[in-house]
């Protein structure tokens, strides 16, 4: 992936709604989530996702849906659209669906939309940004029913969902290897590996990462320097930080603290 691709990033002055839109053909999305609900229409081009293990192509017309902590990926590119791709995301706090009486779908998922997707284009003001949720959160719960095949798997364990806060709360801070992880946490990298992979979705590296870097990112909303950040969540240097930031959201920490006013 091109290093200098990056994504438009808007924070919203109503219940922290953050609008992001990908324009560049060739970026790419390492397995991250959201702690948002995440709402996005693909208005040109596609987008070559895996949502929870499971790989689509979501192409100009379609309007997605993504769980908060769903793990994804994504990747843009435009085939037949001339080089041009446009995907038009909304990071929606459950806060606002309670406000708004929405009820979110039932699952993540791809609907064909083209109408709503096309109205994507032109959201430019917190008004047309919240009144286009109010029509495609009701459509997409309709037309996203839930899964009548789908087995609710068994919650984890006591041990399991033990270790897994052991380990977030182990990671942060320290450039941890998944070995070093395993001695802090008393289990095997054996065992490490097996849960993450297991409950989370991510292999241990990668979750490790991400953990660090979710953390990195409500430090620079609270307002902390990005220097700092990357220090404090363990990254080797800024340039390090910035390049896993941009990888797994798709804009730089400079991007979000010019978007929430601290820039």
């Amino acid at each position: 992936m091109a290093l200098n691709l990056r994504s438009e990033v808007r924070r919203l002055r109503v219940f922290d709604l953050e609008q992001v839109r990908h324009q560049d053909p060739g970026q790419e999305w390492v397995p991250h989530w959201h702690e948002e609900w995440s709402f996005g229409a693909i208005v040109r081009g596609e987008c070559h996702c895996s949502v929870a293990g499971r790989p689509f192509v979501a192409r100009a017309g379609d309007v997605i849906a993504i769980a908060p902590g769903v793990v994804h990926t994504g990747a843009l590119s435009a085939p037949q659209y001339r080089g041009a791709v446009l995907v038009s995301m909304l990071y929606v706090p459950t806060d606002w669906l309670v406000h708004e009486g929405l009820q979110a779908p039932p699952r993540s998922g791809v609907v064909r939309m083209p109408r709503l997707a096309e109205s994507a284009r032109g959201l430019a003001t917190t008004a047309e940004v919240q009144a286009w949720l109010r029509c495609v959160v009701p459509a997409l719960r309709r037309r996203l029913p839930a899964d009548p095949s789908a087995v609710e798997p068994a919650p984890p364990s006591a041990a399991v969902r033990s270790l897994i806060e052991r380990v977030q709360e182990a990671v942060v801070g320290d450039d941890l290897s998944v070995a070093d992880l395993a001695r802090r946490c008393g289990v095997s990298r054996e065992r490490i590996h097996r849960v993450l992979t297991a409950w989370v979705g991510m292999a241990p590296g990668d979750y490790l990462r991400a953990v660090r870097l979710h953390r990195a990112r409500q430090m620079l909303l609270a307002g902390e320097a990005a220097a700092s950040v990357a220090a404090e969540c363990g990254f080797a240097d800024q340039a390090h930080f910035t390049r896993w930031f941009r990888r797994s959201f798709g804009y730089t920490p400079g991007d979000l603290l010019q978007a929430a006013g601290r820039g």
